[in-house]
């Protein structure tokens, strides 16, 4: 990510969702499954003391994956149970950023009612002025957290015992905040 600053000013900036994607992939058989959420809000908040603290969810019916079946089935009881738990949210509970913008952010991150700590590692990069008077931060973050941690234990054997979908699932997140 290009950064012409590393130094995020004070203020309350807000997800500009038109230029942030938050997805998932996870390993299918023999290749990756990808998907995401279309339906994203968040907030970073920066004190005067440099206190930084990202929160941010995302609508679970707003997944996009390449089959309309598909995607039903992963909005019902078996995966997200979009009904009952009808978003996924994050809470920071600590930011670090290195002098080259790497950045670590550890938080709550709760899906299907169940929250979990996490830590997501990737790239920060801020913009003092964007042509519009508006300061930007780009986040981008990358974690991989066990699906059956949050109640997500669909199981499907393959007839050689292996299963044909992955605990793991890796997390992204590229995210664009624009000052109010």
């Amino acid at each position: 990510m290009t950064s012409t600053s590393l130094t995020i000013a004070p203020g309350i900036y807000h997800l500009d969702p038109v230029h942030s994607s938050a997805g998932f992939t996870v390993r299918h058989k023999v290749s990756k499954f990808r998907g995401s959420f279309t339906e994203l809000d968040g907030t970073l908040r920066v004190s005067d003391a440099g206190e930084v603290h990202l929160s941010g969810t995302a609508r679970v019916a707003s997944i996009v994956v390449k089959s309309g079946a598909m995607e039903a089935d992963l909005l019902s009881p078996r995966f997200f149970d979009a009904e009952r738990y009808p978003q996924i949210s994050f809470e920071s509970t600590s930011i670090s950023v290195a002098a080259d913008g790497a950045i670590t952010v550890t938080g709550d991150l709760t899906m299907r009612g169940h929250t979990e700590s996490v830590t997501a590692r990737g790239s920060l990069g801020t913009v003092e002025d964007d042509g519009h008077g508006r300061r930007l931060v780009g986040i981008d973050l990358e974690t991989i957290v066990d699906r059956t941690q949050f109640g997500i234990s669909f199981v499907q054997q393959l007839p050689g015992g292996e299963a044909a979908v992955e605990t793991d699932v890796t997390l992204n997140v590229e995210l664009e905040f624009a000052s109010t």
